[in-house]
Order: C-alpha cells, then sequence, then structure tokens
C-alpha cells in the first residue's frame, strides 16, 4: 500500500472522530438549553449509590453521553439534577439482560436517565409501568446484522440475553397495595403504604409515560424509559421535566431529615 493511502486513511478517521465529537457537543449544548441545565463533563458527582440500582445490575455499568447538570430550585426544595444518555456496557459486549422479577423487564441498548439527589434517605424501592421492556423482545435481525460483538455471539452460538443480578434490596414479588392502573412496586411495603397514604398514587397517575421507571434509593431518585432512549433535545426535556414532577411527589409525600440527621413526622 503507497504510503500516500495510510495517510489518507489516517486523515479520514481523525476527520470522521472530530466530526463525532462536535455532533456530540452540540447536542448536549442542545439537551442542556431545552432542560435548563449545563453540560458536564461526566458523572462523577453522582451519588455511588447509582452502582446499587436495578438500572446499573441491567446495564452492567456503561458510558455516559449527553451529560447535563444542575440544581433547580422546587418550591421549597433544591434538587440536583443530572441528566444523561447511558449506552449500557452489555450493549458494547453485544448482548442484553432482563430484571429477574415475577413481571421481569429489560431495557434498551443506550436508555435516557434522569437522577435528582435530594434531602431525603431511602430504602431501595422500585416502581415500573408496563410497557415494551416488559415483552423481552430481542434485538431486530438489522441490529444484530450491523453490530459486530452480536454478530460473533450469534456465531459461537451463545445467547443473546440472560437474567441480571436482582439487587438483594428488592424481592421479586411485587407489592400488594393498589397502585394506579398500569403500574406495580417492589421493595419495602412499608415504605409504600406511607408513600401511596401520603398523595403518591396520584403523582403516579399523572406519570403516565409508557414503560416509566422510578428507582428510590438512599438520597437518589432515579427516573428513566425501560426499552429506549429519548431522541431529540425536546424529548430529552421532556424527560427531566417528568422526572422532576415525581420527585416533587416524592417529596411530598415522604419525611423529611432534620439536621441531625433524625426523621421528622409525615406531612399532612
Amino acid at each position: 500500500m503507497p504510503a500516500w493511502s495510510i495517510f489518507a486513511i489516517l486523515g479520514a478517521g481523525a476527520a470522521f472522530l472530530a466530526s463525532r465529537g462536535m455532533f456530540r457537543r452540540s447536542t448536549q449544548s442542545a439537551a442542556a438549553d431545552a432542560a435548563g441545565l449545563s453540560p458536564a463533563p461526566d458523572l462523577t458527582h453522582l451519588t455511588p449509590a447509582l452502582q446499587r440500582t436495578a438500572l446499573w445490575t441491567l446495564s452492567d455499568g456503561g458510558f455516559e453521553r449527553r451529560v447535563v447538570h444542575g440544581v433547580l430550585s422546587r418550591n421549597t426544595h433544591d434538587i440536583d439534577v443530572t441528566a444523561f444518555d447511558l449506552e449500557t456496557l452489555r450493549e458494547r459486549r453485544g448482548e442484553w439482560a432482563f430484571l429477574p422479577l415475577d413481571r421481569p423487564f429489560r431495557i434498551g441498548g443506550v436508555v435516557s436517565v434522569v437522577a435528582c439527589e435530594v434531602d431525603r434517605a431511602f430504602p431501595h424501592m422500585l416502581f415500573k409501568r408496563a410497557g415494551g421492556g416488559d415483552e423481552l423482545e430481542g434485538d431486530t435481525a438489522v441490529d444484530r446484522a450491523s453490530h459486530i460483538a452480536k454478530v460473533a455471539r450469534a456465531g459461537f452460538g451463545m445467547a443473546q440475553s440472560y437474567p441480571a443480578e436482582l439487587p438483594s434490596t428488592l424481592s421479586p414479588a411485587a407489592l400488594t397495595p393498589p397502585l394506579p392502573e398500569q403500574w406495580r412496586a417492589y421493595g419495602d411495603p412499608s415504605v409504600l403504604t406511607e408513600l401511596l397514604g401520603s398523595g403518591f398514587a396520584a403523582t403516579l397517575a399523572q406519570a403516565g409515560r409508557r414503560d416509566l421507571v422510578i428507582e428510590l434509593l438512599d438520597t437518589l431518585i432515579l427516573i428513566y424509559p425501560a426499552a429506549r432512549d429519548v431522541v431529540g433535545a425536546d424529548s430529552f426535556a421532556d424527560l427531566t421535566a417528568t422526572a422532576l414532577a415525581v420527585t416533587d411527589g416524592v417529596l411530598a409525600a415522604s419525611r423529611p431529615i432534620s439536621p441531625r440527621g433524625v426523621v421528622t413526622h409525615a406531612p399532612a
């Protein structure tokens, strides 16, 4: 191969990487503007509780994109908000997993997430609204054929999917208190009873987005649509608005923590 061909290939590769970087920065800026937040370099500011969520076991970690962050004032609360797209490590490996509950669900290879950190402390709770993730549908033939890792897995006869590890903080059986239509919940039954008794059922009923998942863990409230990411800055902003409305509902229905870390009385 002539030397000039090698330089041409290297130049084309460099140009591709530069253009991809510019595109990602522009989409990040557009998402930040639409959501009223600011671009952020990564997720290092987030609480380590993220790594103990069902989202983390389903994804096996991953690679963040389009990260935006800020502190928003909502009523009497300041909420630390981070929104991002997560390309799962399982997607990079050409596989996917489902959470082994009594009604299991999967997430997409790239999923959009909003994480809100608040002045509350919760045991692990998971709320799931019915949607495409419950169908456990595999990747399409086009998706498999265009992904080298998925082609390789198929060639070696490896499974495309398998159950993820269920966090020890969750039970596989859904809790029995009645929830709004299409919602189910897992975790601490006493916390669920308290939340529902303080008005959180209305929040769930209003959060009618198909396939929505809500996780509470320590100071973290995590909201994401299970089976897909959201495309475009406006859709990203809509997901952030949904997450803030859910967080408002959680705060209104849960007990605050005093400066000494003692949980005070439940809201009236």
